[in-house]
């Protein structure tokens, strides 16, 4: 959670079930290159941005599902689909007047 400031915040977990990201008029970085997706499990990250921003790196075998509302916000997904079936992240939330940014 970040409130009129930043976090920055690396995960290495090799069993990722999910978590919550929240940036009132702050920034979050969340880095998730090194955690690993078991089967049969679907993460799912909860996120809030108002007057903020929240970036997410993911690894690039990952398959990122939106169900983000943005209202006056910005929400850009822009990791490279995996070549193959690959394991499934959802990115769950709202963005009101802020910014949510995906990327491997």
């Amino acid at each position: 959670m970040a409130i009129l400031g930043s976090v920055e915040r690396r995960n290495n977990c090799q069993d990722f079930r999910g978590g919550s990201a929240t940036a009132v008029m702050g920034r979050c970085e969340i880095d998730l290159r090194a955690a690993a997706i078991t089967a049969p499990h679907e993460p799912v990250l909860e996120v809030f941005a108002m007057w903020g921003g929240i970036e997410v790196r993911v690894p690039p075998d990952w398959t990122v599902v939106s169900q983000v509302d943005p209202i006056l916000g910005g929400y850009d997904d822009s990791t490279q689909p995996p070549k193959q079936e690959s394991k499934r992240f959802v990115i769950r939330g709202s963005v009101i007047m802020g910014g949510i940014e995906v990327t491997n």
